[in-house]
């Protein structure tokens, strides 16, 4: 869903219990997110859309990885309020007390742990040049050279956090129902300015983290080779010693590669992959007839029984059900 732009500003909160919808529900981002811990999904993304920034508070209870863009011509800060054991956003660690950050338009990768909560603001980056210019009296790009993950203050991120989730929970509303600012609340430009005030200063104190290392990059890639390889060839059931062979590295390298970069053997994560898949064709109504079968032998589940069981381990439901909830008006 696109948000509507206009003179005031608009507030909106959806919930899901799938991953993926939950990703759609985030507006003019074009994302795809994947599940990889056990459990019935449960999310919740309450957005203010103002004429030229997007603020949003997201909160998931899984596992997730993520392939995100923000709107092109924008730029993304990241705040994570929650604790951010195992979070990265690519290659890079996100400490708990940090912001990641990274231009609209460009797809990037973020590892999530369970109970996640982070705040989006995604800003156009003509009136964030403007702000920085006119207010602070300084050049954008020394702010925009430290695209990535940058380490701020605890106590600053804290009143931050708690400042804009405030404006974010004052107006909120519920199921995709949009409400006007009411006729006693800031114009949009006020808002617009408070959420940059509140950010400014977190960006000029952050000081960005050493580099990932040419190895754990190199393990980040060798995964990378390996999930496409296997998503290249749905059907078939690509073994260790294969991949070995495909990507040139020992089945000890791969090993170490896979549980530094995803914290699991290769197998697990890629059986986890392709049942994301498969959930994702059930919601989409892509297969037709007998579709749960179709689905589960169009991504190389010949054992019908155990994918099953995989799957309603993995998603707190069996096949079946999905395709039932996703026939329902």
């Amino acid at each position: 869903m696109q948000a509507k732009h206009g003179h005031n500003a608009q507030w909106r909160m959806t919930t899901s219990s799938d991953a993926d919808d939950h990703a759609h529900n985030l507006s003019r981002w074009v994302q795809e997110y994947n599940q990889f811990s056990a459990g019935t999904f449960v999310g919740q993304i309450t957005e203010l859309w103002l004429p030229h920034t997007q603020l949003f508070l997201e909160s998931t209870n899984q596992v997730l990885h993520q392939s995100c863009a923000a709107w092109s011509k924008a730029l993304w800060f990241g705040i994570p309020v929650s604790r951010t054991d195992g979070a990265r956003m690519g290659t890079t660690q996100i400490p708990e007390h940090s912001i990641a950050f990274k231009q609209g338009g460009t797809q990037f990768e973020l590892f999530t742990p369970a109970d996640f909560d982070i705040i989006g603001i995604v800003i156009d980056e003509d009136v964030f040049a403007r702000y920085l210019q006119e207010v602070e009296h300084t050049d954008s790009s020394q702010i925009t050279r430290k695209q990535g993950v940058m380490a701020v203050s605890p106590q600053a991120k804290v009143e931050v956090c708690g400042a804009l989730i405030h404006m974010l929970k004052a107006n909120q509303v519920v199921d995709g129902v949009h409400r006007h600012a009411s006729m006693h609340a800031p114009p949009y430009h006020s808002f617009e300015d408070r959420i940059l005030s509140y950010l400014a200063p977190l960006l000029y104190t952050g000081i960005t983290p050493a580099a990932s290392t040419p190895r754990h990059v190199n393990r980040h890639r060798i995964v990378e080779r390996a999930r496409d390889i296997v998503l290249g060839a749905p059907t078939e059931s690509i073994s260790i010693p294969e991949l070995c062979r495909a990507l040139h590295v020992s089945r000890r390298t791969l090993q170490y590669c896979f549980q530094d970069v995803v914290g699991m053997a290769p197998l697990n994560y890629l059986r986890i992959l392709k049942l994301n898949q498969v959930r994702r064709d059930l919601r989409t109504g892509s297969t037709q007839r007998n579709p749960v079968t179709q689905a589960a032998l169009s991504w190389g589940f010949y054992h019908l029984g155990q994918f099953s069981a995989d799957y309603r381990k993995l998603f707190g439901e069996v096949p079946s059900h999905t395709v039932t909830q996703a026939s329902t008006p």
